[in-house]
């Protein structure tokens, strides 16, 4: 059973050209890739986060879908990797911007700079970004003010902190109509996969329903008005 290749893009992080850079990487990978995700927010390639500017996001994201409709009728889908960090205020106008682009869908998201839930020092004071439990208030808070803002009608894709049944049910209900996970993996081991299955399953019992859509976003009002913690930085 052939498996979903999913190409994430981004820009070299010496590049002259950043929005050059992405759309060589749709011409290139188009062979591959089942879906595209455009990556803005990757923490450790300095000034990237700077595209998730409305303006230039809405320059990336015109170029790029014009380099996918290159590609043929069957275009794959654009996803944006938004980044955990954006301000509140920021939100409505990127969230605008990628809904009149025409993506597919929202990655939300990826890792973070804050330390809010970190005590030891040392951590703190480490350079990229954090992924994992500590991420997972940050990032379902975010994923539920954007299905707030989309009112359901964009595929949101619930990523931060997913090592448990119950972390990836929160998603769900926060407004995720798909969830990703790695760290989780790393401390959980491949078993999660089932486990999280398991959950999603006996809750779609308790509710007497057949499928998660019943369930997606239920709690996003919940989750969007969630206090976070004094950030470190």
């Amino acid at each position: 059973m052939r498996g979903i290749v999913g190409v994430n893009l981004g820009a070299n992080r010496d590049s002259a050209d950043r929005i050059a850079d992405y759309v060589e990487g749709v011409k290139r990978m188009a062979p591959a890739a089942r879906y595209f995700t455009v990556n803005i927010s990757s923490p450790n390639t300095p000034g990237l986060r700077d595209l998730q500017a409305p303006r230039k996001l809405d320059e990336l994201l015109s170029k790029v879908q014009a380099a996918r409709n290159t590609l043929g009728p069957k275009t794959p889908p654009l996803l944006v990797k938004l980044a955990p960090d954006l301000a509140d205020a920021d939100l409505p106008d990127v969230v605008a911007v990628i809904q009149d682009s025409g993506a597919d869908g929202i990655v939300i998201s990826n890792t973070t700079l804050a330390r809010d839930d970190l005590r030891d020092q040392t951590l703190i004071r480490e350079a990229g970004g954090l992924s994992g439990r500590p991420a997972f208030l940050r990032t379902t808070r975010m994923l539920a003010r954007v299905y707030r803002l989309t009112k359901g009608k964009l595929p949101l894709v619930g990523v931060g902190g997913i090592d448990s049944g119950e972390a990836a049910l929160a998603k769900i209900e926060a407004g995720a109509s798909l969830i990703q996970l790695y760290t989780g993996l790393v401390f959980e081991g491949p078993g999660l996969i089932a486990r999280i299955k398991q959950t999603l399953m006996d809750a779609m019992a308790r509710e007497n329903c057949e499928t998660l859509k019943p369930l997606i976003g239920r709690r996003a009002s919940d989750w969007a008005e969630a206090k976070l913690p004094e950030i470190v930085v």
